[in-house]
């Protein structure tokens, strides 16, 4: 099986449509608090103060909102505009980039105190 990414754009996977879909999905949702929950912990991040979190392929926000629910501050970054449109749509906390990691990371080095990617 190929991956998307080989395939075509990641307008052709996360369209419109398929970023509603996805960001719906009760199953995806509770899978996304958990791992992002279990990511926040094996950064090991002080408990006494919030912590600047990269959250890199955010797509809709929800890995973020486990950032957020952790006490923390993140930025997310991903390929899909329609993804991101619904982050900015759902208000979450996080501030959103569009931008590929095949491209490299357009920040500084040691801007963020851990990195995510669920």
């Amino acid at each position: 099986m190929s991956r998307p990414e080989h395939i075509g754009p990641p307008e052709l996977f996360y369209n419109e449509s398929e970023a509603v879909k996805y960001t719906n999905n009760t199953r995806i949702i509770e899978i996304q608090m958990s791992m992002s929950s279990r990511a926040i912990e094996l950064l090991n991040l002080p408990d006494d103060q919030p912590s600047f979190i990269l959250d890199v392929g955010c797509g809709s926000g929800l890995s973020g909102e486990g950032i957020t629910e952790a006490g923390h501050y993140w930025v997310g970054m991903d390929i899909s505009p329609s993804m991101l449109e619904i982050a900015v749509e759902r208000e979450t906390d996080g501030d959103v980039v569009l931008s590929d990691i095949g491209e490299g990371v357009p920040f500084r080095a040691g801007a963020f105190d851990g990195v995510i990617s669920i």
